[in-house]
């Protein structure tokens, strides 16, 4: 399956589909997203989701997701991103329960690492299980790198103090979804040197895809939590 055909498939999607690149701004957004919350993908790409949805769980008070994205901060701390009930802020300014899904992958849209969020509405008792699962297979179908299926292996210490100050300044980037084309300008250095920097520190932090690489990172403190 093409980029565009998975595209495609979560845009067609009756439930609500938003994706958000790791600094947490919002990607993708569908028609289920609009539907259960009001808000247009118009309104909302480009936007940080934590200003948009706002997430906090039952009895909350506070957006969970102020601190870091919950599904990334659970992989940093080796545990699998779970369903959740969540409380999302509509359009209207009401809150809507819903069933929420997270999964982190990348090669769904330009290769960035994204963090996908499934979901309907009406919280425990919808079941966002299967609408889960048959996003999952059709993405593991298609060859997108899911990573939020199994708990991140453990790297060795050592590998922090192996990179270079450029492979560290290029993951960063990476890591904030930067394309090669956009990283290569951004530091005045040519797209090949880039994907050769990408191959050294994937070696170096013994991960087999960009994505893997960026969790490792960040659980090894490499990078920063938050960044902007």
């Amino acid at each position: 399956m093409s980029t565009a055909n998975i595209v495609s498939m979560l845009a067609a999607a009756d439930f609500g589909v938003y994706a958000v690149s790791l600094d947490q701004r919002i990607v993708f957004w569908n028609r289920g997203a609009e539907r259960i919350l009001g808000h247009t993908a118009e309104e909302v790409v480009g936007r940080y989701c934590y200003d948009v949805v706002g997430g906090v769980t039952p009895g909350g008070l506070t957006p969970a997701c102020l601190e870091g994205c919950p599904s990334l901060r659970a992989l940093r701390g080796g545990s699998v991103p779970r369903a959740v009930e969540m409380q999302l802020l509509s359009v209207s300014g009401e809150r809507r329960t819903v069933s929420l899904t997270p999964m982190v992958i990348s090669g769904a849209i330009d290769d960035m690492p994204l963090i996908v969020h499934l979901f309907e509405s009406g919280g425990a008792g919808a079941d966002g299980n299967t609408a889960a699962g048959a996003v999952r297979h059709e993405l593991a179908g298609s060859g997108v790198d899911i990573v939020s299926d199994s708990a991140p292996a453990a790297t060795p210490a050592a590998a922090t103090t192996t990179l270079t100050a450029r492979e560290l300044e290029v993951l960063r980037l990476v890591s904030l979804s930067r394309t090669t084309d956009e990283i290569a300008s951004e530091l005045g250095i040519s797209a090949h040197t880039v994907r050769n920097h990408v191959r050294h520190f994937r070696s170096k932090l013994g991960a087999t895809t960009k994505l893997e690489a960026v969790l490792t990172a960040l659980r090894q403190g490499i990078l920063d939590w938050n960044q902007e």
